[in-house]
């Protein structure tokens, strides 16, 4: 790997040319203490309580204009992956069961023979069932490996994109990339064709985002974290980049205020492992911090 320093506080890695190996396990060194999880949960309640509170008149305001463009409901729902069930903890030896052969085989095994069998592509490998020991020399099942590229949950946001998008802009969901392509993917489309004239300030603004405090309250995301990305993505994680899924996605993160949607794919997954592997409640207030600053200052680049 190849490194850059981009910033005085943060350190970045740019991804090398060769092929991701996939069949790897990235290292557990997720920072996961109790204390610092319950602190960022009570900060996730109260600060989106709050904020969502003061903001009902201006959900109340944007619902009804976009209302006015769009038939149909203002809020956009979206299907993004979060964590794993794993979270970055100790969990026992487990047993898998080859979707390709049946055999019960040590987890140790999966990688080599489903991974490589599927060039790492994670949508290949959710008909794999885990196993664990149950104590009395048997085996039953366990879920908590069952999502090796994360779990689906729906992402709610304001409609800020024409309702029949996919089919007027067939390209642009493929999601289908070389090697080469997904090294200097930019995922932001410059003046994208699937959002209308009257929803590019809610986009530019961060105001389509309001409905995301919604998923923070339900346990789907936190304040600061890495964001989500489409199922269609994760296909692309190295196994080192898939050590973004061991934690909650955000609101906002590191990769946000460093750039935003400027940034390439690679560069923000990059920026996502440094917050992973450094996150803390001092992090975490900061990336807040240049967050409102970076709103207020009415940067570029929406995410």
């Amino acid at each position: 790997m190849t490194r850059a320093a981009l910033s005085n506080d943060v350190e970045v890695v740019e991804p090398d040319a060769a092929a991701p190996d996939f069949a790897q396990e990235p290292q557990n060194d997720v920072p996961s203490g109790p204390v610092y999880l319950a602190a960022k949960r009570a900060i996730d309640v109260v600060v989106s309580l709050l904020l969502l509170f003061v903001a009902v008149p201006i959900i109340f305001c944007i619902s009804i204009y976009v209302r006015g463009h769009l038939p149909g409901t203002s809020v956009f729902r979206q299907t993004r992956i979060r964590q794993d069930r794993r979270n970055g903890a100790e969990q026992p030896p487990l047993f898998y069961a080859d979707p390709a052969t049946g055999r019960i085989l040590p987890e140790r095994r999966k990688q080599d023979d489903v991974f490589k069998r599927n060039n790492g592509d994670c949508r290949k490998t959710t008909a794999i069932r885990f196993y664990r020991s149950n104590g009395e020399g048997g085996l039953e099942p366990d879920r908590r490996r069952h999502d090796l590229c994360g779990q689906p949950f729906v992402l709610y946001k304001f409609a800020t994109m024409y309702p029949d998008a996919r089919a007027r802009f067939p390209k642009l969901y493929e999601y289908s990339y070389t090697r080469e392509e997904i090294h200097r993917l930019r995922f932001k489309v410059p003046d994208d064709p699937r959002v209308p004239e009257w929803a590019q300030w809610l986009r530019k603004t961060s105001l389509d985002e309001l409905p995301n405090f919604m998923n923070v309250l339900r346990g789907d995301m936190t304040l600061v974290g890495p964001r989500p990305d489409i199922p269609e993505m994760t296909q692309y994680y190295t196994a080192e980049q898939r050590l973004k899924l061991r934690v909650k996605p955000g609101i906002t993160g590191l990769a946000q205020i460093m750039g935003r949607g400027n940034l390439t794919f690679q560069q923000t997954l990059a920026y996502d492992l440094q917050y992973v592997r450094n996150r803390s409640l001092l992090l975490d207030l900061k990336i807040l911090y240049a967050t409102a600053v970076a709103l207020f200052a009415d940067q570029n680049g929406a995410h």
